[in-house]
């Protein structure tokens, strides 16, 4: 079973290393948007032309967002946000829902406006028709939404930095 154990590390190369990963990972995510911005300019906006990196965007969020969570960081970053914020994280997050579902309603509103209207009275309305409704139905699935996750994340991080203490306790 000498596989499994860890090794001790000097403390100093492990912090460069978390360093030199932190920037990779940064160098990718830059990447990753240039070559959207380059598909959308040169192909045109699909999401078929870019599904590698939205895919890319979405697995780190996710990934970093659990490990956070199984850490017990999450709690942590939550705590020290509200700490130098005058927004506690909470509404923050509920702010966020509701720019998601404004900016929804106003691509989807613009959508309709150009597409289908005939005359400009016609695009004015098609556009508040299609944004109000975008807005009654987008705004409370993503408030609901983040609010539900952060809720989650925040309790379940908590009890793992419960754990962890009462394991430091004994």
């Amino acid at each position: 079973m000498g596989i499994f154990k860890k090794k001790l590390q000097d403390e100093r190369v492990v912090t460069e290393q978390n360093k030199i990963y932190r920037e990779i990972y940064t160098l990718i995510f830059i990447i990753c948007l240039i070559s959207l911005g380059a598909k959308f300019y040169l192909y045109g906006v699909s999401i078929t032309n870019v599904m590698t990196e939205w895919i890319i965007f979405l697995v780190a969020g996710v990934y970093y967002s659990i490990r956070a969570v199984q850490k017990g960081l999450f709690s942590s970053e939550v705590e020290a946000h509200d700490n130098k914020s005058k927004w506690s994280y909470q509404t923050k997050t509920i702010v966020i829902g509701i720019i998601f579902g404004m900016t929804i309603g106003i691509v989807f509103g613009a959508n309709s406006a150009y597409s289908y209207a005939d005359s400009t009275s016609q695009a004015v309305y098609y556009f508040f028709l299609t944004f109000l409704v975008s807005m009654m139905m987008y705004i409370p699935v993503f408030v609901v939404f983040l609010v539900v996750s952060y809720s989650i994340a925040k309790n379940r991080s908590d009890k793992v930095v419960d754990k962890q203490l009462e394991d430091e306790e004994s």
